[in-house]
């Protein structure tokens, strides 16, 4: 096979298609997110170690910090990325298919505000530690980025689904799920067509999107996508009872997906031969989606539908969740506010009883109540 650098740009172009091309610029091999909330989505999924912005460490930020950061652009994070593609062979022994030598020199065309993510098999160090290694990384934002244009909420699952004993992993890469909520979130401004959940965090400083393409048109339901992300082709539709397709099917025991898709990158493979694959292997199933990426770009085959009966209790929990998400956007006194607005009883209780009680009432009232507060700021 020949050797070279493989780099996934059309993926992205792809994607900014599906968005009417808003997501992304691009400079030759950069892709430069347009806005700070791609901005945010790039840091929360590709693991940049300086970076506070992602979701884990997004609620503990310190207001002003956020406040700061967010009005500066993120200053200091970088302005753009490259994505190369380097997998790893196992023909006679574990070769990647470019050399690390190939890889820094092809770095070298780029300023140090370029990020280098590289894409590949295992958590092998990089040839530079200033480069991103992504196994699952990069699926997980391409298919986050690609619900999101659907008209989802997408985010890391709230629990792991279909893991059965130590042996058998479960899901627990992407969901994506939308419900009347994301009808009120559009109302208000908040977002345009879906979101993740890292903005509901930070409404206050991103401020609302363009009204222009608000309106959906179409009667918002309960429903729940579940993703399962693997780093190669091997793995993605692997015999294994821990990875792929065999994760996807124990999830879909749960009831509570609608659609289930298996994610990785391939190269110098016939698409619609994989698509056939992975029909092949639920032949006796409702069939799962695909959505695969190479340097041509980005593959989608639908999913079928599954069962999904246990899907409203699922949705109530990650409304309660969004729920305290959209608190972060509050500073301490306007908490205190609410607070008394909802008559909670403080009298000789202490700060964390006292919080416990504002969540549990948080979560039996509508979200509208959160919504219009938050409104009234932005």
């Amino acid at each position: 096979m020949k050797q070279g650098i493989i780099t996934l740009t059309q993926v992205f172009r792809d994607l900014n298609r599906v968005a009417n091309d808003s997501l992304f610029h691009f400079d030759g091999e950069k892709v430069v997110p347009s806005s700070n909330r791609i901005k945010l989505i790039f840091f929360d999924n590709l693991s940049i170690k300086e970076d506070k912005f992602s979701f884990s460490y997004l609620l503990k930020v310190p207001k002003e910090e956020l406040a700061r950061n967010i009005e500066k652009n993120f200053e200091g994070f970088p302005k753009s990325f490259v994505f190369v593609y380097n997998p790893t062979y196992y023909q006679g022994g574990k070769v990647k298919h470019s050399t690390d030598k190939a890889i820094v020199e092809f770095s070298k065309k780029f300023s140090d505000d370029t990020k280098i993510c590289i894409q590949q098999n295992d958590r092998a160090y990089p040839p530079r530690r200033s480069f991103l290694i992504s196994t699952e990384e990069l699926g997980e934002l391409v298919t986050m980025l690609y619900f999101r244009e659907k008209g989802y909420i997408v985010q890391s699952p709230l629990g792991t689904y279909g893991k059965e004993g130590d042996d058998k992993s479960g899901v627990d890469d992407v969901a994506a799920w939308k419900s009347p909520v994301v009808d009120k979130l559009r109302k208000f401004g908040f977002i345009d067509k879906g979101c993740h959940i890292s903005e509901l965090a930070c409404l206050r400083w991103l401020g609302k999107v363009p009204t222009s393409s608000r309106d959906f048109g179409d009667h918002v339901t309960k429903e729940i996508i579940l993703t399962e992300v693997e780093p190669s082709i091997a793995k993605g539709i692997s015999n294994s009872p821990a990875t792929g397709i065999n994760q996807l099917l124990r999830a879909k025991k749960e009831k509570i997906a609608k659609r289930l898709f298996i994610c990785f990158p391939f190269i110098d493979k016939n698409v619609e031969e994989i698509f056939s694959e992975t029909k092949r292997r639920t032949k006796e199933e409702p069939a799962i989606g695909a959505i695969l990426f190479d340097d041509k770009g980005l593959h989608i085959q639908d999913s079928e539908t599954f069962p999904d009966e246990t899907v409203r209790s699922e949705i109530d929990e990650y409304e309660k969740n969004l729920k305290r998400v959209l608190l972060n956007n509050f500073y301490f006194g306007e908490i205190l506010q609410m607070i008394r607005e909802l008559n909670l009883d403080s009298k000789n209780k202490g700060f964390e009883e006292v919080v416990q009680e504002f969540y549990k009432k948080i979560e039996e009232i509508p979200v509208d109540y959160i919504l219009e507060k938050l409104n009234d700021l932005i």
